[in-house]
């Protein structure tokens, strides 16, 4: 047997080491398939298998990391900001507002956030996502919304009671009495405290006689002419008061058309000295709730 030549003996292919190398028995793949493998070719092989492995776990290292930076950027909030396993909040919708377009074809849910200019909001929807927007691109209504807008508003309107709403505008509330569809409320007069009937029908203010002697008030001729439940003509007296009080709300110097009520009014229970007309009315800035049978008043500015 003749002794083996270069190309006769075995050698190996040495591409990635451990991995693909075995010796090479085809005389055909030693000569052209694999003869690029031969000893001579060793060290470029090396090179190159060095560079491969590099570039594999590099494209490992960014195969694996890149779901999660995109997740953070998805997000919009770092990763080490979010809590594992924590379920997130759902927003309470009772705080957004639908909004509708200047043209009414289009309404989102929306939150306002700010108020940038008076042209301008910045503004949140239920996912979570913060823009601005333009009042010239919403409808009229809207725009009247955020007009009035506050963001630290005291009152949620939509649920307040109607009491809060008014006790936030300074006004105190008055219980009333109904006697045959009259109204009546209680307040005092230069110490004396009755019954007052509302007319607000009148532009002038009624008290009795017998109630405005008490008081010590000073009478002149009045501009009323009446006719009693009898038929009988009669013309009032008037005078002033130095305080009306109503609930929390007084009113000072105030002139009452001084008549006797139960000529006036029908059914007119004990212990009622008089009738606040609209004059009154109008300087206790009164709001009547007739179905609620209360009396809102604030003081005069």
């Amino acid at each position: 047997m003749k002794p083996p030549t270069e190309i006769d003996r075995p050698f190996h292919i040495s591409v990635l080491p451990g991995i693909c190398e075995r010796p090479a028995t085809s005389i055909a793949a030693r000569q052209g398939i694999f003869r690029w493998c031969s000893s001579r070719s060793r060290p470029i092989l090396s090179i190159m298998a060095f560079f491969i492995s590099r570039l594999s776990a590099i494209f490992l290292f960014l195969h694996v990391a890149a779901p999660a930076i995109f997740a953070d950027e998805q997000d919009g909030t770092p990763a080490e900001g979010q809590k594992e396993n924590s379920p997130e909040k759902a927003p309470d919708l009772s705080e957004f507002r639908t909004f509708t377009s200047a043209k009414g074809d289009k309404t989102l849910q929306l939150k306002v956030v700010a108020r940038i200019d008076d042209e301008t909001y910045k503004v949140q929807n239920p996912e979570g996502r913060i823009f601005n927007i333009k009042t010239s691109n919403l409808s009229r209504s809207d725009q009247l919304f955020l007009d009035f807008w506050e963001p630290d508003a005291i009152l949620n309107l939509k649920e307040a009671a109607l009491p809060d709403v008014l006790d936030q505008m300074g006004y105190s509330v008055l219980n009333m009495t109904v006697v045959e569809s009259t109204f009546f409320i209680t307040a005092t007069v230069d110490g004396k405290t009755g019954k007052f009937l509302l007319d607000p029908s009148r532009g002038w203010s009624t008290f009795d006689p017998v109630a405005a002697k008490e008081i010590g008030m000073n009478l002149g001729q009045g501009r009323i002419n009446f006719t009693d439940n009898t038929g009988k003509s009669s013309r009032s007296q008037r005078g002033a008061v130095k305080e009306f009080r109503a609930g929390s709300v007084s009113v000072s110097s105030h002139e009452f058309e001084v008549i006797e009520v139960a000529k006036m009014f029908r059914a007119v229970p004990a212990n009622t000295i008089g009738a606040i007309g609209g004059d009154l009315l109008k300087r206790l800035n009164a709001l009547v709730d007739f179905g609620g049978k209360r009396l809102f008043v604030r003081a005069e500015p």
